[in-house]
């Protein structure tokens, strides 16, 4: 997605191999533009004198096939935010919100809480100043993210953070199968290159499903 200079898009081309993303028969970004410029719902009240107590859902089930993200809070860092779920554009890059304050889940890869990397995208800032990741940088090992969803919530816990060329990352590890369940965050740092329009580095939080 083309970003105006001076928005740190969390769009770096990190151009992807021909293996699949996070779940089987996955396609896998062709670049991971991933864009680093860049609501809390409340519960319904029960009657619980008017209907049956309601059954909780199997959390071994939930985690076979995981969930789809509708908002993810880290409160290490002050966020909660709304989940856009986002594919791939028509350049075979990993699409990006165009809203600052959103976070974008690719959904040609895994869900949160099954097997495989799940990849959640934000902004570090855009034209208005720092965006939802803007702080992600903040986040240490044993930090808690929280992924909230119809059948959720899921929580996991930082495992680790890697900063790496935005044309030179390591895309299997970020986006490729794995027998662990992770959730990977991603956003843009570092210089920024006008030449290119984006940030030089991509910064990548390691997360794994509590158990």
């Amino acid at each position: 997605m083309e970003k105006e200079e001076g928005v740190s898009s969390v769009s770096g081309s990190i151009e992807a191999g021909a293996d699949e993303a996070g779940k089987e028969d996955a396609p896998s970004p062709a670049e991971t533009e991933l864009s680093a410029s860049a609501g809390e719902t409340g519960n319904a009240a029960r009657d619980s004198e008017a209907a049956p107590e309601e059954e909780q859902p199997d959390s071994s089930s939930v985690t076979v096939s995981g969930i789809t993200p509708e908002a993810v809070e880290i409160p290490a860092i002050g966020v909660y935010a709304d989940i856009e779920s986002l594919g791939l554009t028509d350049t075979g890059a990993m699409d990006v919100p165009d809203d600052g304050d959103l976070v974008g889940w690719y959904n040609r890869g895994a869900k949160p809480g099954s097997t495989g990397n799940a990849v959640l995208a934000g902004h570090v800032d855009d034209r208005e100043g720092p965006a939802v990741f803007f702080d992600l940088k903040d986040l240490t090992e044993g930090d808690e993210i929280t992924v909230h969803g119809e059948d959720g919530p899921l929580v996991f816990t930082v495992t680790g953070m890697e900063s790496y060329p935005y044309d030179d990352a390591p895309l299997q590890k970020i986006f490729g199968r794995s027998s662990d369940r992770n959730l990977n965050l991603i956003t843009c740092t570092g210089e920024f290159d006008r030449e290119q329009r984006t940030h030089r580095e991509r910064l990548v939080v390691f997360t794994e499903l509590n158990p």
